[in-house]
């Protein structure tokens, strides 16, 4: 079975009410983070819609559909109303082979550009590995492979919305 996500992960509180405004459902990973999925797609619908421009600064995958939309920062500002801190992730495996990405955010900076790899990403966010086990498998992203259908949607919103 493949692992296929791609998600925004939260450091610290947010509103849920706010959060389901803008149809983010949050899955708490323990350690004060919370994961919110997203799509490609789903950003550049909600880029739209709030009439947000621009992307957020980093280094980016080629090979990976990575969503580098400024509105992730936005949304993460509406919904814990401060300078969200948060990671943006990608992974794309099938059978141990694939890629992975992950970017860090203070707002709309990047945090620390060379941290590229999702385990160092989720150790710079503050998270104890489980003796024998990565910061990946202890927050239960190995469990998570893939986005829920709910963001399927999405397409047909950004073809609607011709973005």
């Amino acid at each position: 079975m493949g692992h296929c996500i791609t998600a925004i992960i939260l450091l610290g509180p947010y509103d849920r009410d706010a959060a389901a405004q803008f149809d983010l459902a949050g899955i708490d990973l323990g350690q004060d983070l919370t994961l919110f999925h997203i799509t490609h797609y789903f950003t550049a619908v909600w880029q739209k819609k709030l009439g947000i421009e621009g992307d957020l600064p980093g280094a980016f995958p080629r090979e990976l559909l990575f969503p580098t939309e400024r509105v992730s920062a936005v949304l993460m500002r509406r919904i814990t109303g401060r300078e969200p801190v948060f990671a943006l992730i990608t992974t794309d495996y099938f059978g141990g082979i694939g890629d992975q990405w992950a970017q860090l955010y203070r707002g709309e900076e990047a945090a620390d550009p060379p941290i590229t790899a999702i385990s160092p990403a989720l150790r710079w966010l503050g998270v104890q590995a489980d003796e024998g086990r990565d910061e990946f498998d202890t927050v239960g992203l190995a469990g998570i492979r893939q986005a829920p259908d709910s963001l399927d949607r999405y397409v047909e919103l950004a073809e609607e919305l011709g973005v």
